[in-house]
């Protein structure tokens, strides 16, 4: 049966709405900050094989591996699918992500006809891990992790709860009401999902939704392939170094990609085979994160518009990841942990496929994004006196350092971590409301950017403070000791740090220890913690920025005067209110910094 162009259309429409349907429930139904103020969460629609058709509103890590999750359901319970059934999947070894993204599967039939597979993914305040926080990069196996672990089990039948499954979740997870009430936004968006794709199909037919599904991966396949042509073809290879971790990764790790352009078969190659074991940690990646690293990186590369072509697996399809059994880049196998899979050496997968295509195109080359899970996204927990003692435990997702320098562009200031893609920010006054901390300030870091013809955007400082009950913080950062690097002669970014700082009244915050990157603190009323993230690399050489854009970095307070002559070699007037350059004074002092660079090379 032959879809016509215009059917097509409307159908491949009509399932991204859905899909933005279901996210658009899920968050207002959720009870989560993590949910319902940060909207850490993303829907999919898969077709009857497993394979992603759209995922409109989606992390580009939570879905870029969506297929993994449909096909993995299929294989355990493929002949014993129901309507009315939904399954739970948090299981890395499985198609998910980590254990703290809780998937909620629900198959779609019609005509006992399995048509659909409706996919909700939302990040947990808690799971249950043996230490209050859903990312234990200390973890040495799955077993110390603590998380109750979910391999496509089924958690509704006839449209009821499974009680076995809900009284497990409530009796594990610390904060078992919070946890209920995303459950529930989670069923009720995927069962949304359900109802109106039944309505799609008994409109068009199982005929013609079988037929369209298979014709829209085979356009998707087109699209891409075409996309793919542009590229010039050969193999480049990056290397990053993610930072040591005392007791964890004592050395560091050195993360590896190696790319291969195919533009006359329409294939992209991304080997991360070159990579070191799984180790016993929880910052192993998975068979899913891995997969959907790659194709970020990529798809941020190629410059594809969503209009452009299908985000379905017919079209994600040739983007080929290659990665090993048993491989901390690669596919993690039980007992490992792979608690932190979803950013930290995930961001430096992003940035190592990214970076290494530099040497291919300069097509949206780019400098290193930052790498940071640090205060900005800490996870906190205790007892709330204010609301009866009551426990809480989430994570705190406020603005963390922008995004890289490129060709042509500047850093894009609310670019997040590499994995996430554009996400919202959790009101700090919402927070403040709901758990005993308080923002002392967030601002931007004065000189905290990576310098480059092309800026990376500047480091976030983040301060908030303990009120009447102590406060457990656990944040895992990177880029201390390897932070962001600059391309194509732009300066590195700043490094991250995080201190211990008290609160004073009459005096204000005063730094009074540095911690460790990786850490877990307890603030007493009175103290704080104060951590600036690491700032994005540049691209491109500062002396060849236009100086109207140094100018206007110093009016905005980025930049101070000493460091647009240092690194800019742009000399400003400051007598005039909007300051001035002064192009004679600008023109010998950048010519005087080039002939001393050259020396010095």
């Amino acid at each position: 049966m032959k879809i016509e162009p215009y059917l097509m259309s409307l159908l491949a429409s009509r399932i991204g709405s859905i899909s933005v349907q279901m996210n658009n429930v899920m968050v207002k139904g959720a009870r989560s900050s993590v949910l319902a103020l940060a909207r850490d969460c993303s829907t999919a629609i898969c077709d009857a094989n497993g394979d992603v058709l759209a995922f409109p509103a989606g992390f580009p890590m939570h879905v870029g591996g969506s297929t993994l999750l449909g096909r993995s359901l299929l294989e355990i319970h493929g002949k014993d699918l129901h309507p009315g059934d939904a399954y739970l999947n948090n299981s890395p070894y499985h198609g998910n992500t980590h254990a703290a993204d809780h998937t909620v599967i629900v198959p779609v039939f019609l005509e006992n006809e399995l048509m659909f597979l409706a996919v909700c993914r939302g990040h947990q305040a808690d799971v249950g891990n043996s230490i209050p926080t859903t990312y234990h990069a200390r973890a040495r196996d799955v077993y110390e992790e603590g998380a109750l672990i979910f391999p496509c089990v089924r958690v509704q039948r006839d449209y009821q709860d499974v009680e076995d499954i809900i009284r497990m979740c409530r009796l594990r997870i610390r904060v078992p009401d919070v946890w209920y009430g995303d459950y529930l936004a989670m069923i009720g968006a995927a069962r949304i999902g359900e109802r109106e794709l039944v309505k799609l199909a008994r409109k068009y037919g199982a005929e013609t939704i079988r037929a369209f599904c298979q014709q829209y991966h085979a356009y998707g396949e087109e699209c891409m392939r075409d996309r793919i042509a542009r590229l010039p073809a050969g193999r480049a290879y990056y290397e990053t170094h993610y930072d040591p971790v005392p007791g964890v990764l004592p050395n560091g790790l050195t993360v590896r990609a190696a790319v291969e352009v195919q533009p006359k078969k329409g294939n992209i190659i991304v080997d991360f085979t070159g990579n070191e074991d799984s180790q016993p940690c929880g910052l192993n990646m998975c068979e899913a994160t891995v997969t959907a690293a790659a194709r970020t990186a990529i798809l941020n590369r190629l410059s594809v518009r969503a209009s452009e072509f299908p985000c379905c697996e017919g079209a994600l399809a040739r983007i080929q990841v290659l990665m090993r059994d048993g491989c901390i880049v690669g596919k993690a196998h039980h007992p490992y942990s792979s608690s932190v899979a979803t950013n930290n050496v995930a961001d430096r997968v992003v940035v190592a496929v990214q970076c290494a295509l530099n040497q291919l195109t300069k097509e949206r080359a780019t400098a290193e994004a930052h790498y940071d899970m640090g205060v900005s996204l800490a996870i906190i927990s205790g007892t709330d006196s204010r609301y009866g003692g009551r426990p809480y435990v989430t994570q705190l997702i406020t603005t963390p350092g922008g995004g890289p320098g490129q060709n042509g562009r500047d850093g894009y200031l609310n670019y997040a971590i590499s994995t996430g893609g554009l996400h919202y920010t959790s009101s700090l006054e919402m927070i403040e409301r709901a758990y005993p901390i308080l923002y002392i300030l967030q601002e931007l870091v004065e000189d905290g950017l990576g310098a480059g013809q092309w800026d990376g955007a500047p480091a976030v400082r983040t301060v908030f403070r303990a009120l009447g009950d102590p406060v457990t913080a656990i944040y895992v950062a990177d880029g201390h000791q390897n932070p962001p690097r600059g391309a194509a002669g732009g300066r590195n970014g700043s490094p991250s740090r995080v201190f211990l700082a008290s609160v004073e009244e009459g005096v204000g915050t005063r730094r009074i220890e540095e911690l460790p990157i990786v850490n877990e603190v307890v603030l007493q009323p009175g103290q704080a913690l104060d951590g600036e993230d690491s700032s994005s690399g540049g691209y491109g050489d500062p002396l060849e920025r236009d100086p109207e854009r140094v100018r206007h970095r110093v009016r905005e307070g980025w930049v101070s005067l000493e460091r647009a002559r240092q690194l800019y070699g742009v000399v400003l007037d400051p007598d005039p209110e909007l300051l001035a350059v002064n192009k004679a004074a600008t023109a010998t002092l950048r010519a005087h910094l080039r002939a001393k660079s050259v020396e010095q090379v």
